[in-house]
Parts: structure tokens; sequence; C-alpha cells
């Protein structure tokens, strides 16, 4: 990706020769060398001062607003991390597996099996080089030598409940007071929401997880070093720092998805001041090999004096469940445009269908929150006086996630699906949330499961799958237009839309090839945009593996078109 006005392939501004010298101040223009650099400077200088400033207020607290145009694409910033650790939430599954991430490096490893000889923590390899490198292992290897150990190293479950990976991030900020005091500073600046957090689950699960378990095993010990030798390693490691660190961390915290699979947390200074919207105008991807530097980027052309927005939550949540994640983990309530509007943007994501009462039958009503901030609110219809306590459908919607979740978990038939989006479709808006997992779900299956593979599906069946993708297209488009936090959804509709297209193309080549190629032309054109959207996604598994899997099938494509043209 690259700034405004720079051009995005990596040649000379200058000579447009292939070039490797970037910019050290915006990272966004490349030269052959020094001497076109300095030439180019009197141009660049301007486009190269920062895209954005940091703003205050009541409401909001600290933001960045944006100082001049940026087109779609471009990078307003990029950040390095005050401090990268473990993923801060572990599962409880998670827990219970003898897997953690290195010590030094991070790379999965297997409890019990390698470790560094010092602290005995688990690590990759003896040869990991991360465990010998002082800025990332040292002095937490100082600091977890203290350790007991493990009550015994012949149960696993001994082993998970001592070494726990996700005290690390806690453990690695603490230390920053001796490894770099100018990032401590930082660190402390930020919020912690400690008010809020009091008596919350989430203190409570902070306190047991991090603040009693790094005490006990680890700090408590290093005061009766310190007390012993007369020398202060850090100057505030108490309870009370360690609460407020956990706070920063809830509050701040960014999930950074490795080209491995796995994921760790990172804490950044500035961009955490992004604010969040249901509506993004923004993104951001994570440099691997930059210490997991972070770049955020526009999503679409935002105009000078806009705030950069991100999401913190799932786009595809109900506006009530978006709600309460934000209120639990970021202590705020959402305002924007979609989380006001009943209809979520015209996309009914989480109305009902309205069935009238017992004497009068509804015909065709849609029933909406009539105020989507309170969870208390009563839900209306749109075209008759039907009113439905706000409880009813919390109840009612609790039953049907439990449905949907129960049939997800396990690998559901085509049949299975089906009949479950008949029986929901009875209560549920067609666009409900619930049904849009069910039909994504759906038009996967369709082409792929034994009975229903696309050489076998009725012509009417093909054209059920396509006008599917496009009600799914049409549900995206409406609540991310420009396709910032739904990248491989939206691709997945346009790979399964060319899976129809091919097939129908394959059936018309004996009878009308000028068909035929129009079909198989719509199939190209369909990968070409699922491409297209899925540049965002290409520095995490899902995305790479997506992008390879639409690669093969362009392949396949342009194979039947040059058959036909030759």
């Amino acid at each position: 990706m690259s700034s405004a006005g720079s051009d995005k392939s990596d040649r000379c501004a200058v000579c447009q020769v292939p070039a490797t010298l970037t910019c050290s101040a915006c990272k966004s223009v490349k030269y052959c060398g020094k001497d076109h650099q300095r030439e180019h400077w009197q141009e660049h200088k301007v486009e190269c001062e920062s895209s954005y400033r940091i703003e205050n207020d009541a409401i909001l607290g600290r933001h960045l607003l944006v100082t001049r145009d940026i087109q779609a694409g471009n990078v307003i910033f990029e950040e390095k991390p005050l401090v990268v650790g473990p993923k801060w939430f572990v599962s409880e599954r998670e827990q219970e597996v003898p897997v953690m991430p290195c010590v030094g490096c991070y790379t999965p490893c297997r409890i019990g099996g390698f470790s560094c000889t010092k602290c005995q923590w688990p690590c990759c390899s003896p040869h990991c080089e991360d465990i010998e490198n002082p800025n990332s292992h040292g002095i937490d290897c100082e600091i977890l030598r203290l350790g007991p150990g493990p009550k015994t190293t012949s149960d696993i479950k001994a082993m998970t409940d001592y070494y726990r990976p996700d005290a690390l991030l806690v453990l690695k900020c603490l230390l920053l007071q001796k490894q770099n005091p100018k990032k401590w500073k930082k660190l402390m600046k930020m919020q912690s929401h400690e008010e809020d957090r009091e008596g919350s689950e989430l203190q409570e699960d902070a306190e047991k997880r991090v603040v009693t378990y790094l005490m006990k095993n680890f700090l408590e010990p290093l005061k009766k070093r310190e007390e012993t030798s007369k020398e202060k390693l850090l100057e505030q490691y108490d309870a009370k720092i360690l609460r407020r660190i956990c706070g920063i961390i809830e509050t701040n915290y960014m999930v950074i998805s490795l080209s491995t699979g796995l994921d760790l947390s990172g804490v950044f200074f500035t961009a955490c001041m992004m604010e969040h919207s249901c509506m993004p105008n923004s993104y951001f991807q994570f440099n691997e090999c930059d210490g997991c530097s972070i770049s955020v980027i526009a999503g679409r052309d935002i105009k000078e004096g806009e705030h950069i927005k991100i999401m913190y939550t799932n786009m595809l949540w109900a506006t009530q469940m978006r709600l309460e994640h934000l209120q639990i983990t970021k202590h705020f309530k959402c305002h924007c445009e979609r989380c006001t509007d009943p209809t979520e943007l015209g996309s009914y994501f989480s109305a009902l269908k309205c069935a009238g009462d017992v004497n009068t039958k509804c015909d065709g009503g849609i029933q909406l929150p009539k105020d989507p901030l309170d969870k208390k609110t009563d839900w209306i219809c749109n075209k008759c006086p039907m009113v439905v306590n706000g409880e009813q459908v919390g109840y009612l919607l609790t039953q049907m996630t439990e449905e949907v979740k129960t049939l997800m978990a396990r690998r559901p038939t085509v049949k299975q699906v089906e009949s479950l989006i008949e029986k929901l479709g009875t209560f549920l808006h067609p666009n409900h949330y619930h049904m849009f997992s069910l039909k994504h779900c759906l038009i996967q299956l369709y082409g792929n499961e034994m009975g229903y593979k696309s050489e076998q599906m009725s012509s009417s069946q093909l054209q059920k799958k396509l006008k599917m993708c496009e009600d799914l297209y049409d549900i995206c488009q409406k609540l991310d237009p420009a396709t910032i936090r739904l990248s491989i959804y939206v691709a997945i509709i346009f790979h399964e839309m060319h899976t129809v297209y091919m097939e129908q193309g394959r059936r018309m080549l004996d009878d009308d090839k000028i068909q035929a190629l129009e079909l198989f032309t719509n199939a190209k054109e369909s990968l070409e945009k699922a491409e297209e959207v899925l540049e965002k996604e290409l520095d995490g598994v899902a995305g790479n593996k997506l992008n390879d899997h639409i690669l093969r099938a362009m392949k396949n494509v342009k194979f039947y078109m040059e058959n036909m043209c030759s």
C-alpha cells in the first residue's frame, strides 16, 4: 500500500526504475538512490508531512483527524508497538491444550518439550535465536527464572496451570520500565478504565489469571531478592500497577494474526486513539518483518477533517450484540449511523417478521426496535399496531442462537441448513443475521456436498444459489459499502457466483457457444472482484488460503475461454 499521491508500484518516483530505497518519513515513496530522493524532495515534502493530528473532546476523548484528503488504499500512518506478546484472552479450551507460544519467538511449541535453559519456560527449539536476544527474552527470563516451576512435570494439567502465556503480556509491559522508559511513560498515559472495570467479570478474571499469578510466582520472589541484594530491578510492580496495566491492555490491545495462524496481542500508543464506528473508513495490517508494526490504511476516500474510524467489534453482529460487547470491553456506547437506525442502513439485519396478533394477521409487516440503543425497547411493526416486548424478543433470539450455534458447530448438510432456514424464516426477516449466517454456509455447501455437486444440481437449483449469492452481496453492500471489514465474506460470495456461471456455461457449450462465453466471462469477472476485495486480507492465513483457491479457479476459467477461442 502507499500514501496519497504515490505510485503503488515499487518504482522510483523520479525515473520509474525498480527501486528499494523508501522515504523514511512517510514510507510511501521509493527511489533508486539518494540523488533522486533529494531531487524529488521539494515536490514530495508537502505530502510527506503527517496526514493526521490528535484531537480531544469531552465525548470522544482523544481521537485522530485527517488533515488532507486521502485516497482509498493509501497508508494514513504507520506505527511500531509499545509492546507485543502472547494473546491476551485465552479460552478455557486453549488453556487445557499443552501448546503455547515459544517464550522467545512465539512459534507454537509443546509444553514439556524444549525449554529455555535458564528460566525453563517452553521454547520452540534449543537453537531459538530470540531466546538469547536480550531485547526479546532478556529481562523476562531474569524474572521468570525466579518462579518455583510447575508442581510436577509428569502432569500436563500442572504444567498448563503454571506456564501461562496470557500473563506474559502484562509482564512485558511491566518490564518496559527497565527496557524502554520512554515507552513506559507512553503506556502509563493510556486509558485503563479502572473505575469502570471495578467489580466486573473482566476485572475479576484478570485478578485471578494475571495479578495473583504474577505476584505469587514471580514478583514476590523478586521483592525478596531485591531486599537481599539491595539492588532494584523495577521501580513499580505491586498489585495496583498490575491492575492498571490489565485495564490498559483490555481497553487498547489489538489482535495481531500472524501468517502462521498464531494470534498475538499488541499495544499501540497512537493507533489506540482511532475512533470506533460500525461504519469504519479505515482498516489496518501488521508487518511481521518489522516487529509487528501497524499500517493504518484508508478503506475508502477520506476527506480532510474526517475522523479516522475503525471497527472494534464484529460487523455481522446485530446492534444489541455490538453495543453489549463495546460496553463490556471498551466502556462506551456507539451512536453511529448504523446503531441508531432501526433498519441498520436498510439491511434489516436484526428485523423480525410480524405475525400480527390472535385476531388479525399482519401481511408483510416488519418488526423493528423502537429505540435500537435500548436493550429493553419494544419492537413495533411498520404496518400494524402489533408491539412485542423487548424481553420476549431477547428470549426468542436466545433460543434461535443456540439452534444456529449447535448446527454450525458440526458439519451441517444442505438439508439441515435448508430446514433451519425454513424454520427460522417464519419469525425472521430474510436478511436477519441468523439467516445471513445460514445462507452464507449454504452457498458453500451447494456445489460441494455429494448429491449437490455443481454438475448434479438442476438449473433451478443453480439459479437459486446465484440469487442467494446476489442477496447476500446486497446485504454486505448496505453494511459495508467499501468492503472494509467483510472482504472474506464477499470474496467467498463472488467465488460461489463464479461456480454457478461456470456450470451454466459448460451446459451451454454444445448449444450456444456465444452464451457460454458470456457466462464464462461472468465467472472471470466474479473472480476478479473476489481478488480485488481480498487484497485487504492477504496478510492473514484465511485470506491467503482463499486467494490461492481463487487463483486456481481463474486458471480454470481462462482455460475454458482460451479453448473456446482457439
